[in-house]
């Protein structure tokens, strides 16, 4: 394919950055932030080997905050071009006047900064590759994945890369930027036995296209995550062992960090409210963030605001060490930023098991290994937890039949505390967790069918 380039260097961003800067300064700002982005990705989407989609798309955006005071206006526009700059600074004024007055805003304070760095996190990849090797081996991946007795259909192959250009710049001082690459690839399938149909699917992501796994590799995993599905058993409402697979294992991490952030916590609506220093996991459990992994799909070289990130745990030998605060919500608690305005940056979860999904079921025994859920069921105000989901018997040690139509449901506090073992079993993503397995009695699972 023909590769586009971005339309702007770094040094024309900050210029143009600075320039927006000073203008909303003297048309009557106390300060201000902008970030200029633009984006380059191409998506291919292909099904029973002729092409859906095949597109490539240039996008850029401009994103001014304003305050008067300690009044706050935003304004958004889908082009970096500042022919309209008077206009549309002056939207940003026009909606900081009308804006409730609020004590806690303002700009990440200048000691609170990211400094330049020397660190190459080898965030930006470039690859070239024509449209038809592109097509090529999207195909050849949706053929091998397909390619069993008892596949039923493709449900399409997927290739996607996507280039991020940035600079954010404010009034205290800071005016920096990146560039970013991302790739993916995806199948999904259809299989089908005598109990019906389902689908499954695997994919990979990486900073660098070389990085992804193989096409092999994820037909493999693709066709192993369907035929698990189609030896079908059946289960009673118990309590039994729990094993949540990697997967979901990270949406249970993510509940935390919501219980965790900023937001949650100076408004008084997480499950963990003022529980900093306190215990709420295992004494072995630990999570840490590192935003310096190299090539790290959350890395970075400073958070959203501008402010300085570090490698640190949240989670240090099962107690709470730290919130995860921009400037306004530590200000609201009384507390100094963390550099987490807008998430976390690369999670790293301890494990205290050696062992793929096959070894922790050997080690649970009998239970049950949930494999989806279906829902957001988690109150974070109470942490009580219900969603739909489907899972995986196991018996004797061995993962043999396939259940669906199921509710789970507990609290998370509950669960936490009875994390028994997390394998070392995770792929790859932002948040390294493998699955994890929850003591028996904790997860009540009932039956619709």
């Amino acid at each position: 394919m023909t590769q586009l380039n971005f339309l702007y260097t770094q040094n024309q961003l900050q210029n143009i950055a600075e320039d927006i800067i000073n203008k909303s300064l003297q048309m009557g700002a106390t300060s201000a932030q902008v970030e200029l982005s633009e984006s380059i990705s191409t998506d291919l989407e292909v099904l029973n080997q002729r092409i859906e989609t095949l597109e490539t798309s240039h996008e850029n955006q401009l994103l001014l905050t304003v305050f008067k005071g300690h009044r706050k206006g935003n304004v958004g526009i889908s082009s970096i071009k500042t022919t309209n700059l008077t206009t549309i600074i002056q939207q940003a004024l026009d909606i900081a006047t009308y804006t409730e007055e609020d004590l806690d805003n303002g700009l990440l304070e200048p000691e609170y900064l990211a400094n330049k760095t020397d660190k190459n996190l080898s965030l930006y990849n470039p690859y070239n590759i024509t449209n038809d090797d592109l097509i090529k081996q999207t195909c050849e991946l949706e053929s091998l994945a397909a390619d069993s007795s008892l596949i039923k259909a493709s449900d399409g192959a997927s290739t996607s890369l996507t280039y991020y250009n940035f600079v954010t710049a404010n009034s205290n001082g800071f005016n920096d930027g990146y560039q970013t690459s991302r790739f993916s690839r995806y199948v999904s399938l259809i299989g089908e036995n005598h109990a019906g149909m389902q689908t499954d699917y695997w994919y990979t992501s990486a900073r660098d296209f070389n990085d992804l796994e193989n096409n092999h590799q994820i037909a493999e995993l693709a066709q192993q995550r369907i035929l698990r599905r189609l030896n079908r058993g059946e289960i009673k409402s118990s309590k039994p062992k729990i094993i949540f697979e990697t997967q979901i294992a990270k949406s249970i991490i993510g509940s935390l960090m919501g219980a965790l952030s900023g937001n949650s916590q100076y408004r008084k609506l997480s499950f963990l409210n003022d529980s900093l220093g306190t215990k709420i996991m295992p004494e072995w459990l630990s999570i840490s963030e590192d935003p310096f992994i190299i090539k790290g799909l959350a890395s970075c070289y400073f958070d959203n605001e501008c402010g300085r990130v570090t490698s640190s745990n949240i989670i240090e030998n099962g107690n709470v060490a730290k919130y995860l605060l921009s400037s306004y919500s530590a200000r609201k608690l009384g507390m100094t930023p963390t550099g987490n305005a807008g998430g976390t940056h690369n999670l790293l979860i301890s494990n205290n098991f050696d062992g793929n999904l096959a070894s922790l079921a050997k080690e649970m025994d009998h239970g049950i290994i949930i494999i989806e859920t279906i829902g957001h069921g988690l109150n974070m105000v109470t942490g009580d937890y219900s969603v739909g989901a489907s899972g995986l018997l196991v018996k004797s040690g061995i993962i043999c039949e396939y259940v669906d139509n199921l509710t789970i449901s507990g609290n998370m506090k509950t669960i936490f505390n009875n994390i028994a073992l997390i394998a070392n079993d995770y792929n790859n993503g932002s948040i390294l967790c493998g699955s994890m397995l929850i003591n028996e009695g904790v997860i009540q699972v009932s039956s619709a069918s």
